[in-house]
């Protein structure tokens, strides 16, 4: 057995000639995936950066940040690393996740949240005087105001939300091909479904 195809044994899967299909991908990391890992670091770091003031308004929030800023930083070095390979799917999934927890908060509020949650003009992010201005000065959804679940946007949630869907068309592009099929028809159908019920619970 050559070399070539002895190394083919620690990787995915060998051709029939003992090539590495898939391994030197992962063992060099592309572009692409750096790139990835870079945006994952960003949106990472922004809950790091929020996840103090959501302790202090409800600390489950807090430790839900906390958690997420841990796993995608993590998942940022892994995939600078080129170590990222077996958890793909699952980046994949949560990331896209993660966006669809944001824009229900920002559209329909979320169900669970504490007595003391609600959101009343500025969001979390505290009111920047701006002559003029209602709230932060940001642009604020109708109902997120007087006590509503609905949360203003913010700079932070934009950059965060922001990488996050450019890493995830990323994550989706380094997918194996039977694997990027499986996954974007899910990520098609939950989307389908989530837009159903928002018109049936929006216009009913």
């Amino acid at each position: 057995m050559n070399a070539t195809a002895h190394e083919g044994l620690h990787g995915a899967a060998v051709d029939d000639e003992g090539t590495p299909q898939q391994a030197h991908r992962w063992r060099t990391p592309s572009a692409e995936a750096r790139a990835a890992g870079t945006l994952l670091g960003v949106a990472g770091l922004v809950h790091v950066v929020v996840t103090p003031e959501h302790v202090d308004e409800w600390a489950p929030a807090g430790v839900f940040f906390a958690v997420v800023a841990t796993a995608q930083l993590w998942l940022g070095q892994a995939l600078w690393r080129g170590t990222a390979r077996r958890v793909l799917p699952a980046a994949v999934l949560s990331t896209a996740g993660l966006i669809a927890l944001y824009v229900v908060s920002r559209t329909a509020g979320l169900p669970f949240h504490s007595e003391g949650a609600a959101v009343s003009g500025g969001g979390h992010h505290g009111p920047l005087l701006v002559p003029g201005g209602h709230g932060n000065g940001m642009p604020v959804i109708p109902g997120s105001e007087g006590g509503s679940t609905v949360e203003a946007l913010g700079l932070p949630d934009a950059v965060c939300v922001t990488a996050e869907f450019a890493a995830l068309a990323l994550l989706v592009g380094l997918m194996a091909p039977a694997q990027r099929r499986s996954v974007t028809n899910l990520l098609l159908a939950v989307g389908v479904c989530g837009w159903i019920v928002w018109a049936v619970a929006r216009f009913t």
